[in-house]
């Protein structure tokens, strides 16, 4: 287990540092930072709807009056969350249909149906919250009908229907002039906006063709929030690590089907960047609030995995590749979340001990490493949705990878190759056969920085 001052660390060979963390073949390493849960907001998620602002919290206080609500809210997300949502929905329903109240009961039922994977029950709540907005004359919330499209283009994307998600995320960027600077919506939107379409041209990639454009808007978004930044740096920040996965899996991509060796330079360099975005204000937990201080270190501890995971796996003329990869693996580990906590359903956490356990494969210390893949490829807690299997699935494929290295465990490594296999069956068709870097994006919302 983790020592009492966090992640230890000791020297293999001359010159590789790496973690070490003790791990036997049975252990569960628990690491959590807090729910990242002020008493009037759900628990942070990067599946969060981003609903939770401006449709739930101003009338929670009111909401909460009714038991079934209560109950909902301690239980948030279950089966029995949402039994009770349905009965407070009646409720509102039948005295002030459309009014707040009803209204931050349905976008409540919403985010729960797609933190539980009930997609198609999620849009259409979506779908009733809208109707409701749009024939709702009186209605006083900011920006209603662009959360609402949002909320929808993330869950379409979520389930696999990328063409619908970028059209959904097109009708709110067409509405923007760039010209005369007009927005249909606050410029973080259509900043939301311009990533669901990205991230849908990304996912729904698959010739040549498409790969060469595919990176495109990820800058067209990053150009954009530089010319309108936001009160903090996580906009920017997310931007710019969702368009080094993109130039990852471009590479990649073009290493599949041309079998050539495609430098990982421009998505070292991209994550780099991002990185010294969230340094420059994330350094403080009372200066951003629980819910920006848990988006803050996620996105730390993803960015550091992914460049631990490129240098290791793709600057192989370094001679200092291991070390710097293990130094990257460190940092992400320590953004995860100090030792002694409790909680194992931290979103990244199983890429995290990942990478750090292939560092300590290639430093030829297998016995460390498997006790570090078999915490990683723990189901207990899987976060909700197809990017935490991805990592998931990678995980497995690198504690099978070790096994494969490994004299007499040919058998563990075919086992867990078909484990994996397994899996990419469980994932939504669209989203079969892409691999654990996709569990790097991040379609965000507005809500999710303010």
């Amino acid at each position: 287990m983790l020592g009492p001052g966090g992640a230890a660390w000791k020297a293999i060979g001359s010159t590789t540092t790496i973690p070490a963390i003790s791990a036997t073949a049975n252990s569960q390493i628990r690491l959590s930072s807090g729910n990242g849960q002020s008493e009037d907001c759900l628990p942070f998620s990067k599946s969060s709807l981003g609903l939770d602002r401006s449709f739930i919290a101003p009338n929670l206080a009111s909401i909460r009056q009714l038991p079934e609500v209560e109950s909902a809210w301690t239980e948030f997300p279950s089966a029995s969350t949402l039994d009770s949502l349905h009965r407070a929905s009646d409720v509102f329903a039948s005295f002030n249909k459309g009014g707040n109240e009803h209204l931050a009961v349905s976008a409540m039922t919403a985010e729960c149906q797609h933190r539980l994977e009930q997609y198609d029950e999620a849009l259409n709540t979506l779908d009733e919250l809208n109707h409701m907005i749009s024939t709702n004359n009186s209605l006083t919330i900011p920006n209603a009908p662009e959360d609402t499209l949002i909320a929808k283009a993330k869950v379409l994307w979520t389930q696999g229907e990328f063409f619908q998600s970028e059209e959904l995320c097109d009708s709110l960027i067409s509405k923007y002039d760039d010209t005369q600077e007009s927005f249909p919506a606050t410029p973080l939107h259509l900043a939301s906006a311009m990533t669901g379409k990205a991230l849908s041209q990304l996912a729904a990639m698959n010739s040549m063709d498409q790969a060469f454009s595919v990176r495109d808007y990820f800058r067209i978004t990053i150009k954009f929030l530089e010319r309108h930044p936001s009160s903090n740096s996580l906009p920017l920040a997310t931007a710019q690590s969702n368009c080094g996965v993109a130039e990852a899996i471009y590479n990649n991509f073009l290493e599949e089907t041309n079998e050539v060796s495609v430098p990982m330079d421009s998505a070292l360099k991209t994550w780099f960047q991002a990185l010294q975005k969230i340094k420059r204000d994330s350094s403080e937990e009372d200066s951003l609030g629980p819910q920006l201080w848990k988006a803050s270190k996620l996105l730390q501890a993803t960015i550091q995995a992914d460049l631990a995971w490129g240098v290791l796996n793709y600057e192989h003329d370094r001679s200092d590749r291991l070390s710097k990869a293990s130094e990257y693996a460190k940092l992400a580990l320590e953004a995860v979340g100090p030792a002694g906590s409790t909680n194992d359903d931290e979103e990244g956490f199983r890429r995290v001990l990942s990478v750090v356990a292939s560092c300590y494969q290639q430093a030829g210390s297998a016995v460390t490493a498997e006790g570090l893949f078999q915490s990683a490829t723990n189901r207990k807690n899987l976060p909700p949705g197809p990017l935490p299997l991805l990592e998931l699935q990678d995980a497995i494929l690198g504690y099978s990878k070790l096994c494969s290295d490994w004299e007499k465990r040919e058998g563990d490594a075919k086992k867990l190759e078909k484990e994996a296999s397994d899996l990419n069956e469980k994932l939504p068709e669209a989203w079969r056969g892409k691999s654990g870097i996709h569990g790097s994006l991040w379609f965000w919302t507005p809500a999710d920085f303010q």
